[in-house]
């Protein structure tokens, strides 16, 4: 039987329905048309539900001979014409509804309205101790110590022995004791006990002396905030500084210098930034500010300092330890010129050059957003058209550069991008002329970058929505996106080398796109319509292997798959396909007594393991778990012939934990190898060869969690 599908992308559809809805709601209940329940029928279902009688079943409409007839407006239901019946069968799928955002809730499609949307995620534990949000990056809820005062410390009134102050950021368990200020500032139950410690270098009377290059180690152990500027931590309240002051080598009079600054925090999680005065504890005498939020390390130049003048430098760190101070004392320079695409600095191939960015300013845009620094511009000329790889890596500081090409209209267009020493920005067949390029930073680090020019290259069919080659329903391709670019600027993935390849669905389809990818990588696969412009994209995901797409009820057409990934390495893309299919909701399947069934050839399950009872261990879940583990349902597949077996749970709502067994009688034996936790937004996955017989599907959370789940079986040939 065929299955019409309709998107809530459809906006015509959707208007039109609703102007025939307003059109039927001054006629009452006289409508002619047997076959198609009007769009405000839902207005009257409560009261009355004529068609569901005598059967009560929501889902079946008037009679029918064809699933053309059952159309009921309303996009997100699966129509067809039970033929069983002779009647209309309109089943929801919220999938259709699904908007990719966890936060927001779980949309539904509501019969005879459409989609609804979802129960915000509140993420309450009712908890007074936790701070409890959601957070998208993982599709989690996150429930935090309550901590008031943002010094790290959880209050004492929830967890034993901490921070005794929650209303004073520079009193907790991890402060040291400060001698004689009359505070028990480490929670110790003591006031000024021994040891104790006095602040070093912690105001501008007290500054830690410069006069010569070197390294100083500093801490700012005992010290407390005392200056303001104009970058600081993520929580200055909370925050301590100490104070430097370089005085410029030479008498008055003499010849100026630079004087630089590198702040390095010896522990990696204690973020810093620096700021340059020339009156100590002026803010409005500050000439510099070095910060990169979240990093341990920090840079500022004072540029033409007279000889004998002092540049006071105030260091901030977010906890109390010891800091790296290094001052350069160097001939006076200029501020960098080619901060934009008038002015670029001209470099030759093939020679390496260094990249300081220190002071540089942010003004060109970029796909790669993972900069947080300014950027500086370069430019290199071409005598006839070649392949360019532009290398970049990091000599000094931490973090990684990025390199961004620009194209003609330099100021607002990029050609490519790239973050990251490994694979190089690569551009094929670059014609003669001169090209222009920008070096930032994902902090103020230092970089030797070369660019390197090859024969040219033709561009593989790969590259390029319009020429990408086909795949197979149910086809799999590897693909080494080491020799790809960054080409494809469908906004799914900037900086990634990706390969695009063509699908072609002949009737309404659900699809499953696969990307796996190496162990340390980071990969991305979008579906888009065949033009591959941000708004051509259906659907984008990334994350660590496997990343998968599943859209349900898809138009048939022609539409792009494109995979990306961070490295530039081997990677594989399997799609499946199979004819859309209505969801089949699962209610019980709680224990082996009545477990739920999945059909021989495969289909989309949805259920809640929320109100079910913890019956199975599984052998992926956290360590400790009491004995049956989370909430969850059990389901069998018998299998007849040795089948490749694809699960996937993704779009479900929580922490999902998936367990494969075997045996004639339930619960039967774990699968080797065929247990997954689903964290954050991928979820459970398997893809497994199973001989013949009787399999038991554990849906389960990890951790104790449990919630609102989609399972999408693909039963396939070994």
């Amino acid at each position: 039987m065929s299955s019409r599908v309709r998107t809530s992308g459809i906006v015509a559809i959707f208007v039109g329905a609703f102007v025939t809805s307003l059109l039927h709601a001054g006629c009452g209940k006289d409508s002619p048309d047997l076959f198609v329940q009007p769009y405000d029928a839902g207005l009257e279902a409560d009261a009355v539900t004529p068609d569901a009688t005598p059967d009560l079943d929501p889902t079946l409409g008037g009679p029918c001979s064809e699933d053309s007839q059952c159309d009921d407006a309303i996009p997100c239901t699966f129509d067809r014409c039970d033929l069983t019946l002779s009647r209309c069968r309109n089943v929801p799928d919220d999938t259709v509804c699904a908007d990719d955002v966890y936060c927001n809730g779980q949309e539904k499609c509501v019969l005879r309205i459409g989609c609804t949307a979802g129960s915000v995620m509140t993420c309450q534990d009712d908890s007074p101790c936790t701070i409890d949000r959601c957070v998208e990056a993982t599709k989690t809820c996150e429930h935090s110590p309550r901590d008031v005062d943002g010094d790290g410390d959880p209050d004492n009134h929830c967890v034993g022995s901490r921070d005794c102050d929650d209303t004073d950021p520079t009193v907790s368990s991890l402060h040291a004791e400060v001698c004689g200020n009359f505070k028990d500032d480490n929670c110790d139950g003591q006031i000024d006990e021994t040891p104790c410690v006095k602040a070093q270098s912690d105001v501008c009377e007290t500054a830690f002396e410069v006069t010569t290059s070197g390294t100083y180690l500093l801490t700012s152990v005992g010290s407390k905030k005392d200056y303001a500027t104009t970058c600081s931590v993520k929580t200055p309240a909370a925050a301590q500084d100490v104070v430097v002051a370089a005085t410029a080598p030479g008498a008055p009079g003499g010849p100026p210098s630079d004087i630089a600054f590198w702040v390095t925090a010896q522990s990696a999680a204690n973020e810093v930034a620096i700021a340059l005065q020339s009156t100590c504890g002026q803010t409005a005498s500050e000439t510099s500010c070095g910060h990169v939020a979240g990093v341990a390390n920090a840079r500022a130049i004072a540029r033409s300092v007279p000889a004998g003048s002092k540049v006071y430098a105030i260091v901030t760190t977010q906890r109390e330890g010891p800091v790296d101070v290094k001052v350069d004392f160097s001939a006076p320079t200029s501020a960098p010129t080619n901060e934009t695409c008038d002015a670029p600095v001209t470099v030759i191939p093939d020679v390496p050059f260094v990249v300081s960015l220190v002071d540089a300013k942010k003004d060109l845009p970029s796909g790669c957003l993972s900069a947080k620094t300014g950027e500086l511009t370069y430019a290199f000329t071409l005598d006839t058209p070649r392949d360019v790889k532009i290398f970049a890596s990091t000599i000094a500081g931490s973090g990684q550069p990025m390199v961004t090409m620009r194209d003609v209209n330099c100021a607002t267009d990029e050609l490519r991008c790239r973050v990251g020493p490994t694979p190089p920005v690569f551009a094929r067949s670059l014609p003669a002329g001169t090209h222009v390029f920008a070096v930032a930073g994902t902090s103020q680090l230092d970089a030797s970058v070369v660019v390197k020019t090859f024969a040219p290259t033709p561009t593989p069919p790969n590259q390029s929505c319009s020429t990408a080659p086909k795949i197979d329903a149910n086809g799999s391709v590897t693909v080494d996106l080491g020799g790809q670019e960054d080409a494809i600027k469908n906004g799914c993935f900037p900086g990634g080398p990706a390969a695009a390849y063509e699908l072609t669905l002949t009737e309404a389809s659900d699809v499953l796109v696969i990307g796996r990818f190496g162990p340390n990588d980071q990969g991305a696969v979008s579906l888009n319509t065949a033009a591959c412009t941000p708004s051509n994209v259906v659907a984008c995901t990334s994350g660590l292997t496997p990343v998968r797409i599943s859209k349900r009820n898809l138009p048939p057409g022609s539409y792009r798959v494109v995979i990306a990934d961070a490295l530039g390495q081997n990677a594989r893309l399997d799609v499946l396909v199979r004819k859309a299919t209505a969801p089949t909701p699962v209610s019980g399947a709680d224990d082996c007594a009545a477990p739920g069934t999945i059909d021989g050839s495969g289909g989309f399950y949805t259920g809640d393991t929320t109100n079910a009872t913890a019956n199975f261990s599984a052998a992926c879940d956290s360590p400790g778990q009491p004995i049956g583990g989370a909430n969850d349902q059990v389901m069998r597949l018998d299998l007849a012939a040795p089948k490749r077996v694809v699960f996937d749970m993704s779009g479900s709502l929580y922490t999902t934990l998936l367990d494969i067994r075997q045996g004639s009688t339930c619960p039967g034996i774990e699968v080797p190898d065929a247990c997954y936790v689903g964290a954050g937004g991928g979820r459970s996955f398997l893809d497994t060869k199973l001989a013949a017989g009787t399999y038991w599907v554990q849906i389960d959370g990890f951790a104790g969690d449990h919630g609102p789940w989609n399972l999408d079986v693909r039963v396939l040939p070994p």
